[in-house]
């Protein structure tokens, strides 16, 4: 019933990302993808918001979520330009926020968490609005690929882990943190990652080019560096959730949990995958 279940929000919850992101490319509104982004980043941190208080650190709900759309909206509005002004404005007022709270130790421990809830979830986040607005002069649709080939090879080490694991895992990677976590499902979790590149790369004639000639050692290793920052990932969620003694952060999505809990992986492989493909190959 569970299987049934995470296949049905997967199948659904694709959808509707595809959807969007196609309608965004169709009809040249980028910025209906980071309205997408906006939601569910703002999902991620009640979420994170209420780990927090699991963990004994609570902070100003009003005065931390408000910073998710102000972040969220200068990636969108802005291109970009001053995405790092508002995110030092961001970090500043939650230092400020917790600065004199008493005693000093639960002050600084809001201020931390304050902090990296910032730069966790809507900056992580806003890599994958870069990923697809990037390289959009080269050819038509070529961001909204960039995009589903990064989607594709973060799922699809998702499903090939879960479900390698599944069937014949027997040697825990993680006991301490994610017992179910095994050599075996990890193992698959790599094949499957190469393999949703190299179908998300079947879309477009750019990186159909690409990956069927010389780039296809590129398309193995950046699959290879994705799917190690998607299982880093998914461990430090685990971490904190042991830490906050809770099963998911929520349950937003039936089977999957919560909203991080569908996106922890993926916040980790979205600046590998944009570094490694921006900056390395110049590809966009």
């Amino acid at each position: 019933m569970n299987l049934i279940k995470r296949l049905a929000s997967t199948v659904v919850g694709g959808s509707i990302v595809f959807g969007v992101l196609y309608i965004g490319s169709r009809f040249e509104i980028q910025w209906i993808v980071g309205f997408l982004l906006l939601l569910v980043g703002y999902l991620a941190a009640v979420e994170y918001l209420r780990l927090m208080e699991k963990l004994e650190i609570p902070l100003a709900k009003p005065e931390f979520l408000i910073w998710i759309p102000v972040l969220t909206l200068s990636y969108i509005l802005l291109d970009a330009r001053y995405a790092e002004v508002a995110l030092l404005l961001a970090i500043a007022y939650q230092v400020l926020r917790y600065l004199g709270n008493l005693p000093h130790r639960t002050g600084l421990f809001q201020t931390a968490a304050g902090v990296f809830g910032l730069v966790y979830i809507p900056w992580l986040l806003h890599y994958f609005y870069l990923i697809y607005v990037a390289g959009q002069g080269q050819a038509p649709h070529v961001g909204v690929v960039n995009a589903l080939v990064v989607l594709l090879m973060v799922w699809g080490y998702d499903g090939g882990a879960y479900l390698v694991g599944k069937a014949i895992g027997r040697h825990q990677a993680f006991p301490n943190v994610s017992p179910s976590k095994t050599w075996e499902g990890i193992a698959g979790g790599f094949v499957l990652a190469i393999l949703g590149g190299m179908v998300g790369a079947t879309v477009s004639p750019v990186w159909r080019e690409f990956v069927y000639w010389d780039g296809f050692p590129h398309l193995l290793l950046s699959a290879f560096l994705v799917g190690w920052a998607v299982q880093l990932g998914d461990v430090f969620a685990s971490k904190l959730k042991r830490a906050a003694n809770v099963k998911d952060s929520g349950v937003f999505l039936p089977g999957h949990g919560g909203a991080l809990d569908r996106i922890d992986g993926l916040l980790f492989a979205l600046p590998v995958f944009y570094f490694y493909y921006h900056y390395i190959l110049r590809f966009f």
